[in-house]
């Protein structure tokens, strides 16, 4: 099959893979609960794909039990035992074809390519880098990620962007760190943000509790990259700006709970919560009883 007939695999298609594996996900993020990453579980019998490319970066990460795995890549072949826990980095624009020997639980990362190259350009000060690929590595942080990702999406669904948005930006920053051709120029900075930024980002979270926020808005709002954003705000307050904001929405949910004059279910929504079991379960880990036994 010639390179132009191969399948390309993109973020246009309903799932990342639809065209490749004929069962649908179990878990799928869709394109429009997140900026910069997507995911998708899937059950996968044994097996193998047809050959195809991908236009975005995709990382796979075993999930069940270790199974034989093969890949060939741009006809090269390579294999190996895909253990529990391992990682596998899928490069961009190169044909491939998969084939492994059992049933494999299989969490995939789809991280867009606009947001490496952002990230790349503050690193390294180029836009012009590769991420090389791996068919299976052990990273224990891109593992934590997915696992993280996956449960955010079970339980939190739509509330679950600004904790997305974060991963998917320190995930972008450990690939080009650790698996990209180049070395990082980028300066570390320490100390947090200056007062004045970080009152300029407490008030743009204060002003946005009942929106979905974006870390891309806030860091926009300060004028400093997203990772800058992120680490920077973690070193002033000891929370990510995920942490910060459930903590603000709750805080709030406390004051108009008792001011008796909306229902739980109204809170919820004025503090930003897209359903009111997202508010109960937050309440009730942060304060030690939930919204309906405060009241009491």
């Amino acid at each position: 099959m010639s390179g132009d007939d191969l399948p390309e695999i993109s973020a246009k298609c309903e799932s990342f893979f639809s065209q490749v594996f004929c069962k649908t996900p179990i878990l799928f993020s869709g394109r429009n609960i997140w900026s910069g990453i997507s995911l998708e579980q899937r059950y996968l019998p044994p097996g193998e794909t047809p050959e195809y490319s991908l236009n975005q970066f995709v990382i796979t990460i075993n999930l069940g039990k270790s199974f034989q795995v093969e890949r060939i890549l741009d006809r090269h072949l390579q294999a190996g035992l895909m253990f529990t826990g391992a990682v596998a980095l899928c490069p961009m624009h190169i044909p491939q074809l998969i084939r492994w020997d059992r049933d494999a639980n299989v969490l995939f990362l789809y991280l867009d390519y606009a947001l490496l190259t952002r990230n790349a350009v503050e690193l390294f000060d180029t836009d012009n880098f590769e991420i090389l690929p791996h068919l299976i590595a052990q990273d224990l942080l891109v593992h934590q990620i997915g696992l993280g990702l996956k449960a955010q999406l079970r339980t939190n669904g739509l509330d679950s962007r600004i904790y997305a948005e974060s991963a998917a930006t320190f995930l972008a920053v450990h690939l080009l760190k650790n698996y990209s051709t180049r070395k990082s120029l980028i300066r570390e900075y320490v100390g947090g943000l200056p007062q004045q930024q970080l009152k300029q980002a407490v008030d743009y979270i204060q002003d946005h509790l009942t929106q979905q926020i974006s870390l891309d808005a806030i860091a926009n709002y300060l004028g400093i990259s997203r990772y800058h954003f992120c680490r920077l705000f973690k070193q002033s307050t000891g929370l990510s700006p995920h942490q910060y904001v459930i903590q603000q929405r709750i805080e709030r949910a406390k004051q108009l709970l008792l001011q008796g004059e909306m229902s739980i279910a109204y809170v919820a929504q004025a503090c930003g919560f897209s359903h009111q079991s997202h508010l109960n379960r937050h309440f009730k880990r942060l304060t030690g009883v939930t919204p309906k036994n405060l009241l009491k």
